[in-house]
């Protein structure tokens, strides 16, 4: 499940990324990662794959975001499809796209809004997770659509979509510092819970890989490559981006392993 958020956020960000940019390449590579690798893990996740579609059609999207998460991954996938082939073979269509890429954004949100319902784990019920998964997703989009306009030869402007990536990143070390501060006075739970991530089991993966890798990294490098007045080389830029992903799925994985129930009736009570 991990695998299929990760990679449907992703493909999603890459696909609006690139569509707005005007890359083919990026738009294809978004629409096969969340298309191919985030549906592969859904249906992977889900105990009868075959019947996914129930969840679709079923009148469960009116409480379930599951269901409607499916809904908005179904819409981008079957809408940017048809993008993608007028685009190569006729003339796009505008409504098309917006649509396309309105989906993509639903599709990018769905999974924070999902964890935010789950009331009884502090970690996860909170506003800012729909707008951190929003943020981790955009990023990633940007960091694939880098490689896929390096790979076609489009450096001006991919000189662009680096400084987007960069105020994304910069936004991520935001949110996630609000993130865990707040959670920290959230009960015994989301104290417990953060201190997990912070100084305990997760500690090693949060500061190696999201913290150090995938954050302080990429802005060391980019700061000193600016202060030089230097562009960063492609092969480190790449190694960046992958650094970046993994400090994302590293994240990921944290917050769900890190969630920790709060007991409706408080331990102090007793019969």
């Amino acid at each position: 499940m991990l695998l299929a958020m990760f990679f449907i956020e992703l493909g999603a960000g890459t696909f609006a990324v690139s569509s707005i940019i005007g890359n083919p390449l990026g738009m294809l590579l978004g629409w096969l990662t969340c298309g191919v690798l985030g549906g592969g893990f859904h249906l992977m996740f889900l105990g009868h794959p075959l019947r996914f579609w129930r969840m679709v059609i079923s009148s469960g999207w009116k409480s379930s975001w599951i269901s409607r998460g499916l809904i908005f991954v179904t819409l981008f996938i079957v809408l940017g499809l048809i993008h993608m082939i007028l685009l190569r073979w006729a003339s796009p269509v505008t409504w098309i796209l917006i649509a396309a890429d309105f989906f993509a954004f639903l599709a990018i949100i769905y999974v924070g809004f999902v964890m935010a319902r789950v009331n009884a784990i502090s970690l996860w019920s909170t506003p800012l997770l729909p707008v951190l998964y929003l943020v981790l997703g955009v990023w990633g989009g940007l960091g694939l659509t880098i490689i896929a306009m390096k790979t076609t030869g489009a450096a001006g402007t991919a000189a662009t979509v680096e400084e987007w990536s960069r105020i994304f990143l910069t936004a991520f070390i935001f949110i996630v510092f609000v993130y865990l501060f707040i959670t920290r006075y959230q009960g015994d739970a989301g104290k417990t819970s953060v201190r997990e991530i912070v100084t305990g089991k997760l500690a090693p993966l949060f500061w190696v890989m999201v913290a150090a890798l995938g954050t302080t990294l990429p802005v060391a490098i980019a700061l000193g490559t600016w202060i030089a007045g230097l562009p960063i080389p492609t092969a480190l830029l790449v190694t960046l981006i992958v650094f970046e992903l993994l400090g994302d799925l590293a994240l990921r994985y944290c917050i769900l392993k890190a969630g920790l129930y709060a007991p409706l009736i408080p331990t102090t009570m007793h019969t």
